[in-house]
């Protein structure tokens, strides 16, 4: 068995705590599509974007996201939350299992910086199996600008990558390349969900293994549910997708030097580029 069946959630309404609506939501689509495994939602929709709305993990929100999920027998990935831990703030995207156990979380590497200075970046990298289908990788929004974090979830065998994310920017286009790049690269299947307005911009987007679009939301709220098959995923990593490139064993198979992607290493130019700060106005009075 490799099917399985995943809702996306690209919902709206306004920034702040937003548990009530969601869980709303998620009994919403359960009540018509039964026959969903998995709902996925955007970053931060949960809770908003203020840090101070961080809590610890376990904690109340958490908990009443993993009733919902035992109490319709669903994998639910819903976003992230703010995480508080050690006097700091994570972004951090629970998994929860039918059951309603959070089987794993993944706090986000590389917070969208210098916007999201009160945030810690996350350390490890997160796959998790959904027994009798394959296995899944967490990444979330901002993470995506660097194929470093893909590569890592794809070489501990994830097949899908599952992506919440809270784009609000102009830049929303330049993720679309992104996605469909990342899906082709990793020879995997891309499944992000945007937040809706008025916060974020939606357009989410689902890709395939060779970098086809599977779905693609407007900008408005948007429920997607797709039947997708991992037999897709396989196929193109053992023969290449439409039986052309097979690009990670030629990664795995070459003897090149990518000393460059050892921990530390940095380099004269990179070093003067200057310091990760705010940009300054280019008027002043």
């Amino acid at each position: 068995m490799s099917k399985i069946a995943i809702a996306g959630l690209q919902l709206d309404g306004p920034n702040g705590d937003n548990l009530y609506r969601v869980t709303a939501e998620i009994e919403a689509v359960v009540n018509r599509f039964p026959w969903i495994d998995m709902l996925v939602l955007s970053e931060l929709n949960v809770c908003g974007t203020n840090p101070k709305a961080a809590e610890p993990m376990p904690g109340p929100r958490e908990a009443a996201l993993c009733a919902i999920a035992k109490e319709h027998g669903i994998w639910l990935v819903p976003g992230s939350l703010f995480e508080a831990a050690d006097g700091k703030v994570y972004n951090t995207v629970p998994v929860i299992d039918p059951d309603g156990a959070v089987v794993t979380r993944y706090r986000k590497m590389f917070p969208w910086r210098p916007y999201e200075s009160d945030t810690t970046p996350g350390r490890e990298r997160v796959v998790f199996d959904v027994p009798g289908v394959g296995r899944f990788g967490i990444s979330n929004c901002y993470d995506i600008w660097f194929p470093e974090t893909l590569r890592g979830l794809v070489s501990l065998g994830a097949e899908i990558i599952l992506h919440p994310s809270l784009t609000s920017t102009i830049d929303r286009e330049v993720e679309h390349c992104m996605i469909r790049a990342s899906a082709a690269m990793f020879q995997c299947i891309v499944f992000d969900v945007n937040l809706g307005p008025p916060v974020g911009v939606g357009r989410s987007l689902v890709a395939g293994p060779g970098g086809e679009v599977l779905y693609a939301a407007g900008e408005g709220r948007d429920i997607f549910p797709l039947r997708l098959d991992l037999s897709t995923v396989r196929s193109a990593r053992a023969d290449g997708w439409n039986g052309l490139g097979q690009v990670l064993k030629s990664y795995r198979d070459s003897d090149i030097d990518l000393s460059h992607y050892a921990s530390g290493t940095t380099s004269e130019y990179l070093d003067s580029l200057g310091p990760l700060a705010m940009p300054k106005r280019t008027l002043r009075r």
